[in-house]
């Protein structure tokens, strides 16, 4: 659909009020990468919380001397003292030893494995000051681009987002995509934060009249989240209606 095909279509939902004004702009909206390192949380499984508990509270030197106590094929042990010493649960000089690190997961029966440093494309917006959720590419599809910008739009040489707000960016995208039922992915820590590209996205503004209410009040639909924008409502609210009752109803 083209932008002038689609304001069309919003302004039919106006019934009671008045269309005062309409707009085409953009506002910019960055692609950023987000590389982070992740662990998965899984409930310990009963065969290496069983060895944890044996090495907490005697001395083993050898799997086979595990293997013989548990009655548990002595590969399966070996194997696993291996996982456990390669996470940092377990350390060996004379003999097997739980670390802090390993007492701790025994004790909350929660077995946490590091992953590889991975990394995730989202959308932020420094006039927003969020991330924006939506389909960058049908956004540019449209034909009719405008060429004007938000008048009200930020510009930055580098963004700047604190590891928090990155951290809770990177837990909503998790929850789109699918988790083992008994696994749980956390972020560990922010590795990097790259801005890669700025997106003109563009927006369609409405200033409105109702009479009945004697009320003036700006919509902004956003296309990038397919809805109207609160945010780019306000701004332009607060900048501007005190302005609009002269600008507007002394012309009738």
């Amino acid at each position: 659909m083209e932008l002038q095909a689609l304001q069309q279509k919003l302004s039919e939902q106006f019934h009671k009020a008045t269309i005062l004004e309409t707009a085409i702009w953009c506002v910019p909206v960055h692609t950023v990468n987000i590389a982070y390192k992740p662990i998965v949380r899984t409930k310990m499984d009963i065969l290496m919380r069983m060895l944890l508990f044996s090495l907490q509270k005697a001395k083993f030197k050898k799997a086979e001397q595990l293997s013989e106590i548990l009655l548990v094929e002595e590969l399966f042990i070996q194997d696993l003292l291996s996982k456990m010493h390669k996470t940092g649960l377990i350390t060996k000089e004379d003999h097997f030893q739980l670390t802090e690190k390993g007492l701790k997961q025994l004790t909350s029966g929660v077995f946490e494995e590091d992953q590889e440093i991975t990394s995730k494309e989202t959308l932020y917006s420094p006039t927003h000051q969020t991330f924006l959720h939506g389909e960058i590419e049908a956004v540019l599809d449209f034909e009719d681009f405008p060429e004007d910008m938000y008048r009200y739009h930020v510009q930055v040489e580098e963004i700047q987002v604190d590891n928090d707000k990155l951290v809770e960016e990177l837990r909503l995208l998790q929850m789109d995509e699918d988790e083992e039922e008994e696994s749980k992915l956390v972020i560990t820590s922010i590795e990097s934060f790259e801005d890669i590209q700025v997106n003109d996205v563009p927006c369609i503004e409405f200033i409105l009249f109702d009479e009945e209410k004697e009320q003036f009040t700006s919509r902004v639909w956003n296309t990038l989240t397919n809805n109207w924008d609160p945010t780019l409502q306000h701004q332009i609210e607060e900048k501007e209606k005190s302005s609009w009752k002269e600008r507007f109803l002394s012309k009738k």
